[in-house]
């Protein structure tokens, strides 16, 4: 018994050694706090997410319909041809599609630089 002790003394020496100081005392109840608030904010990202499809289809969905009405009357309006008036909508909805649906994809991508044109 009495070899033993030496070696059981050094090796709890050892052992305090080896012990890892903290950067700060409450350094395990910040890196808590910062994950559970990045947490918080995914699930917030992902709700505007949703909401940022939802309305680039509403949206779509909408600029359609005011292009295909517009495209039914042959008459002038406000001394416009009504050939032009649609051109000159059917661009904006055209441009406007091709903008959003950049954001969207680079919103949902992975890497977050993803580009469409």
């Amino acid at each position: 018994m009495p070899n033993q002790f030496p070696k059981d003394q050094s090796f709890s020496e050892m052992m305090k050694k080896s012990m890892l100081a903290m950067p700060f005392n409450d350094f395990e109840e910040r890196t808590i706090a910062r994950i559970h608030k990045e947490n918080i904010l995914k699930g917030s990202t992902s709700k505007y997410k949703k909401l940022a499809l939802l309305f680039f289809i509403m949206g779509t969905g909408f600029g359609f319909a005011t292009t295909y009405f517009l495209s039914l009357p042959k008459t002038s309006i406000v001394g416009i041809p009504s050939d032009t008036v649609l051109l000159v909508c059917r661009l904006n909805y055209v441009f406007l599609i091709l903008t959003q649906l950049n954001s969207i994809l680079r919103l949902f991508s992975k890497s977050g630089d993803y580009r469409f044109t």
